[in-house]
Parts: structure tokens; C-alpha cells; sequence
């Protein structure tokens, strides 16, 4: 893999975390595209990412082009690779936060 194409996965990568982010943050009310589209405009996409990952994440049509994006909790499973890389960046970006996603029984 080129340099660039490495840079381009990593920002690519980067807009799918924070939508997840957004996502979880939003819990049962879910997120409009309106307010993904401040990560970027390629929502569909980064939530396609996301699904290939293993979250399930719900749309809804509200309106004219305006979409309401849910991320439905599952049961605990193995994590994606995206998400190992995301936790793993966490980790070391706020090392007394690390956790704080974690998932209480």
C-alpha cells in the first residue's frame, strides 16, 4: 500500500470514528445526516464502513433528504479491527479515559 493510500484509509478511517462517536453519544435518538455531514459529506459510506464492521446501524427517512441514523446496541462479540484501531487510538490520545466506552453488564 502507497503512502497516500495509507493517509487516505487513515482519514477515511477518522470520519467513520467520529460518526461512531457521534452515534453513541446520540444514543435512541439517533443523529440527522445534517449533523454527520460536519465530519463529511460521504455519510453513506462511512456508515457502510461502520456496517462492514459489525454495528448495526439503523436509517430512517424523516423527510426530504434529511435521514436519522441509529446505532442499536448488541449483544457483546468480538471486535472489528476498525474497532481495535479506534480503542487503541483512544488509548493513547486519553489513557484515564480508555475504558469509558466500555459496555456494563
Amino acid at each position: 500500500m502507497k503512502s497516500d493510500d495509507r493517509e487516505e484509509q487513515k482519514r477515511l478511517d477518522g470520519h467513520a470514528a467520529e460518526i461512531l462517536e457521534m452515534l453513541v453519544a446520540a444514543g435512541e435518538r439517533g443523529v440527522l445526516n445534517l449533523d454527520l455531514w460536519t465530519v463529511c459529506h460521504a455519510v453513506n459510506s462511512r456508515v457502510a464502513d461502520l456496517r462492514k464492521s459489525g454495528y448495526d446501524i439503523r436509517t430512517q427517512r424523516e423527510g426530504s433528504g434529511i435521514f436519522r441514523y441509529r446505532l442499536i446496541p448488541t449483544q457483546a462479540k468480538e471486535l472489528s479491527e476498525f474497532e481495535k484501531r479506534r480503542r487503541l487510538e483512544e488509548a493513547a490520545a486519553a489513557p484515564l479515559f480508555a475504558n469509558a466506552g466500555a459496555v456494563c453488564e
